[in-house]
């Protein structure tokens, strides 16, 4: 198991003669990493070994390491990635990939191909997502390559402008409208989310870019079709709340294309058309504005062509 590096820092020359912990604290990690650090870390001042009771001077230079706590197996992917700094890498995950391994899925999710990467270019980083998309939802995700960065992510509350591509089933009756519906978890079901008074406030800005007509086969009779409209919408998240664009457009009467779970049809496309194409925020360790773009795949810029 790799021993990852929490912190590796100079510390200022006209810093006077400190706690551990103060340092620490100073470098944005949670209650909970620190702990980790004190019980189970191994750390040096200077080179030489240090507890977490040693004074820390001016111009000490701090290491301080941590085992992970899980380790994942290494899956060679080919990772399509949109940035990258000392920080945070940014990945234009694929559709069907998962974020992470489960008690039934352990190889070829996103944190394995990222871990594989960080192998291959001598990193020695952990996963640290700062977001997450489902399974079947492709494009831009963040992912921290340590603790402390994550954890700056929350602790600056960090605010991300998303927007979405999505193709869904009929007319939209407007150039552009908001959905402001409560969602929360549908009852019997632990997958499913649903709107509800009872649920958390969740808005969504959407916007029509185009219109498609497609022919769709009859059930009954293959050599039959009728004209379906497919609408291209670009939806912006001001709330992250689970499947809160598929719920609010279903909810609406217009499923994502692909998203059988929430009313849509597999006719043209197997899986939710649904794609984060663009991502900006405030990096919260340089503080540079950074903005991203992904392209959206094939199989969605198809159903616009059909």
């Amino acid at each position: 198991m790799k021993t990852a590096t929490i912190i590796d820092l100079i510390v200022d020359a006209n810093i006077h003669t400190q706690s551990m912990n103060h340092i620490i604290k100073q470098q944005h990690i949670s209650q909970r990493m620190r702990r980790r650090l004190k019980n189970n870390g191994i750390i040096t001042i200077n080179g030489q070994s240090a507890t977490w009771d040693t004074l820390v001077h001016g111009d000490d230079h701090l290491l301080m390491k941590l085992a992970p706590e899980q380790e994942f197996s290494r899956t060679p992917m080919n990772l399509e990635i949109v940035y990258e700094d000392e920080y945070i890498l940014a990945v234009n995950k694929a559709a069907g990939v998962l974020m992470h391994p489960t008690s039934t899925v352990r190889d070829g999710t996103l944190a394995n191909g990222v871990l594989y990467y960080y192998d291959e270019t001598e990193q020695a980083h952990d996963f640290h997502p700062v977001h997450r998309l489902d399974k079947d939802t492709s494009g831009i995700v963040i992912i921290a390559k340590t603790s402390v960065v994550q954890h700056a992510f929350d602790k600056q509350r960090t605010k991300f402008q998303k927007v979405y591509d999505a193709i869904v089933e009929g007319t939209m009756p407007s150039q552009s409208l908001t959905i402001n519906y409560p969602i929360g978890r549908k009852a019997g079901s632990i997958i499913e989310r649903c709107c509800t008074s009872i649920g958390k406030p969740a808005r969504t800005d959407v916007t029509v870019l185009a219109r498609h007509i497609v022919s769709q086969p009859v059930q009954m009779d293959k050599n039959l079709s009728t004209q379906q409209v497919l609408t291209h919408v670009q939806c912006v998240l001001h709330t992250g709340r689970t499947h809160q664009i598929r719920v609010h457009l279903s909810h609406l009467g217009f499923p994502l294309a692909g998203d059988d779970l929430y009313g849509g049809h597999l006719d043209h496309i197997r899986r939710q058309a649904l794609h984060a194409g663009y991502l900006a925020f405030t990096h919260p360790m340089t503080q540079e504005y950074i903005e991203l773009w992904a392209p959206m795949p094939t199989d969605m810029k198809d159903l616009l062509y059909l």
